[in-house]
């Protein structure tokens, strides 16, 4: 039962194609700004991710293409989901457990956002399953639609 709650089906809704942005800071905050007018999680929801990220460092180099898993502790949020936002060109976001000069360039940043511990860690084990295959990965990354990249990832988790 948990492993269904924990990696519900993406919503398409929360996916982006060829978002335009330069700096990672941008891009998580107009993701968590997306979820908080959406009512997933609560304002202070943005603050934390930036909080956290600047801490412990979300980037990882996939197979096939840079990715970042920005997320924040379950007290910001109201409801679990994940959104998805595929860049139109990669921005570099600081290696994850590496140093601060350590960076990947990451082409697309999958935000989480769980109401409970026990549905993170699933929800990231999930995801680097997805991650570990190249094929998926390139699929996501030169999908032409949001509905697209829901299908991908939906079948693959």
């Amino acid at each position: 039962m948990l492993e269904k709650q924990a990696v519900s089906k993406i919503d398409e809704n929360l996916i982006k194609i060829g978002v335009k942005a330069s700096k990672r800071e941008e891009v998580i905050r107009a993701m968590g700004a997306m979820l908080v007018e959406q009512g997933y999680v609560k304002e202070s929801y943005v603050q934390a991710l930036l909080d956290r990220e600047k801490e412990f460092p979300t980037g990882i180099m996939a197979a096939g293409l840079g990715v970042a898993i920005p997320h924040a502790a379950a007290g910001h949020v109201n409801q679990t989901t994940a959104a998805v936002w595929v860049l139109e060109h990669s921005i570099p976001f600081q290696v994850m457990g590496g140093s601060d000069a350590d960076v990947v360039d990451v082409n697309a940043v999958f935000m989480l956002a769980v109401t409970k511990p026990q549905e993170h860690l699933l929800f990231l084990q999930k995801l680097m399953g997805l991650f570990q295959n190249e094929a998926v990965m390139l699929k996501i990354k030169n999908a032409m639609d949001p509905k697209a990249v829901a299908e991908i990832i939906n079948q693959e988790i």
